[in-house]
């Protein structure tokens, strides 16, 4: 059996309440008990980066890695710069698979809670 780590991939920011909630999230996914690791990452500012990340759950046996961008829009980090770290990845651990998830995108579960969120304020 193969054991999957999923790394959550932010942005990052100088801020701490960004890597806070980062962490939240992964305790989330964490705690669903779906996965085998989930780990965070920031893809700038912070600590862990992504080649960090996959270096530390490889560490931990990890079989295959499911890359997952924490991002709204596809812009040039998720049509670029992300898929070309992932491809450099695979270079750099060739018995490892490596999958990158789509970004979050247009959603209907965001809209409704961006529709909450206006919802507080009025």
């Amino acid at each position: 059996m193969v054991t999957t780590a999923i790394i959550l991939l932010s942005h990052g920011s100088r801020l701490p309440e960004a890597q806070a909630t980062l962490n939240a999230y992964r305790a989330m996914i964490a705690g669903s008990g779906l996965y085998d690791m989930v780990e965070a990452a920031s893809l700038q500012f912070n600590k862990p980066d992504l080649e960090e990340a996959v270096a530390a759950v490889v560490a931990k046996g990890a079989g295959r890695v499911i890359v997952a961008p924490i991002f709204l829009y596809r812009g040039v980090h998720i049509q670029h710069d992300i898929p070309e770290i992932v491809a450099a990845m695979n270079e750099r651990y060739p018995g490892l698979e490596f999958l990158l998830a789509g970004s979050i995108g247009a959603d209907q579960r965001l809209a409704e809670i961006i529709i909450d969120r206006i919802k507080e304020v009025i």
